[in-house]
């Protein structure tokens, strides 16, 4: 048996804080591109406040809230878990405007006023304890090993950006 590892990067627009993006055949195709027969599919975001997860792509329980005419199950657990009306102390930044804020560190440089543009996302940053950045799954016989409503969903756990997540996929060819 010869063992193969590939890596594969991929780009997605996000558009809204906690929007769920089905990516589950991008995930697929790479698996099946890769001739790998058993072995590990692991897929890491390159940020803090964006996970990838499986659960059913189904709108009442992530949305898109904007046609269902309320807060999807999901979307509601999340924000009872961290509100993003809480006072975080991530988010207290220190800068011109603030000089006695509690944060001061892994800051963006301030503009030409002093004042650091910085995301006010503590809140993001909890939620990343329930979706995390990172997932393994199993591949078998060719094929990730997933139940039949299983999906796997890029989640924006912020804002509308650009978000980038990493395939590694190796195991028995």
């Amino acid at each position: 048996m010869a063992y193969k590892a590939v890596s594969q990067t991929l780009t997605y627009q996000t558009h809204e804080r906690l929007e769920f993006i089905n990516i589950t055949h991008d995930v697929e195709t790479f698996v099946s591109e890769s001739k790998i027969k058993n072995g590990t599919a692991t897929l890491q975001t390159h940020h803090t406040t964006c996970g990838v997860w499986v659960n059913e792509d189904e709108q009442n329980l992530i949305g898109p809230h904007a046609s269902l005419g309320y807060v999807p199950d999901l979307k509601r657990v999340l924000d009872r878990f961290a509100d993003p009306e809480e006072e975080y102390h991530h988010n207290d930044i220190r800068d011109a405007k603030n000089p006695h804020g509690k944060r001061h560190t892994h800051l963006c440089i301030p503009d030409e006023n002093g004042v650091i543009q910085e995301c006010i996302n503590g809140h993001a940053h909890a939620h990343n304890l329930i979706i995390p950045s990172y997932l393994t799954l199993i591949i078998a016989n060719g094929k990730l090993v997933r139940g039949t409503w299983q999906q796997i969903l890029l989640v924006e756990l912020d804002h509308d950006r650009s978000r980038t997540v990493t395939m590694l996929v190796q195991g028995e060819i």
